[in-house]
């Protein structure tokens, strides 16, 4: 008779390590809502999250700069996990101040655990596909693939981590009564500014692949913007890397010098573009 209420007692338990933590993350996010609504173990759960997050992320930034140089791979495993915590850190108060005015009875540990939890799935995704970057990276694929291949899984990283964050918040509001509904469409404007963010933020911070053509620099500032290098990297590799445009000849005169330097912004953390 005394073994069944202790074993009751310890399924009952708040999961504790960092192991627990993957484990709810990856697959019982029920009951990580759960422990997190009802304030179980949430000092554990920040730490756990904040420590994924960077070191995952870093993983995956390292394996992005290997393209380029060593020093590349260093900076970019620093610059990753920096890209995460700016964000948040420029969107979250607003965030959680427009909640608690929405009627939210979550306490800010609370909703930082949560959107913690939700960058540190976004963390794991991005080290699982690790393995399909280094299969790029050594069978020779160029650098403007590269950089799309980097933008579409980070930001499809960055989406399901919002996917699961809207999950809490709808548990929190369903199971619990602890969130209001009429907030959950701000949560959706609020996934939207922080991808506008991260973009931005990303493009301050590049380069992070680097181009192999040109020396390593901390920082590079480009012209154009994110949407633009884009769409000039999907050009260059339909028409393949190294084509460059046909200009018409230049008749050199008394009055003409260098002729400028034409070359187009590559993509968000480019080495393809002219540095200032």
């Amino acid at each position: 008779m005394t073994t069944a209420p202790a074993s009751s007692v310890a399924s009952a338990a708040p999961a504790t390590g960092l192991g627990a933590f993957l484990t709810q993350i990856l697959s019982d996010r029920d009951r990580f809502f759960s422990e997190v609504v009802e304030g179980e173990g949430l000092r554990g759960k920040l730490v756990h999250a904040l420590w994924t997050l960077i070191g995952l992320s870093a993983l995956y930034g390292a394996a992005a700069g290997a393209y380029a140089s060593p020093a590349q791979s260093v900076s970019a495993a620093i610059k990753l996990p920096l890209l995460f915590l700016g964000t948040l850190a420029i969107c979250f108060p607003g965030f959680f101040v427009i909640q608690v005015l929405v009627g939210s009875r979550l306490r800010l540990s609370q909703v930082l655990a949560l959107v913690l939890g939700a960058l540190s799935l976004s963390a794991i995704l991005l080290a699982a596909v690790v393995p399909i970057t280094l299969f790029f990276l050594l069978t020779g694929a160029n650098y403007h693939f590269l950089m799309l291949l980097h933008v579409l899984i980070v930001l499809g990283a960055g989406l399901l981590g919002m996917a699961a964050l809207h999950d809490g918040l709808a548990f929190a509001c369903e199971k619990r009564g602890v969130y209001p509904k009429n907030a959950m469409t701000i949560m959706k404007v609020w996934a939207v500014l922080f991808a506008f963010v991260g973009i931005q933020m990303g493009w301050n911070l590049q380069p992070f692949v680097g181009d192999r053509g040109r020396p390593f620099q901390l920082f590079r500032h480009n012209e154009g913007n994110f949407y633009t290098a884009v769409v000039y990297s999907v050009g260059r590799i339909m028409h393949g890397e190294g084509t460059a445009p046909t200009l018409p000849p230049v008749t050199p005169g008394p009055a003409v010098g260098n002729p400028p330097d034409l070359r187009t912004p590559s993509l968000i953390d480019s080495g393809g573009a002219r540095s200032r």
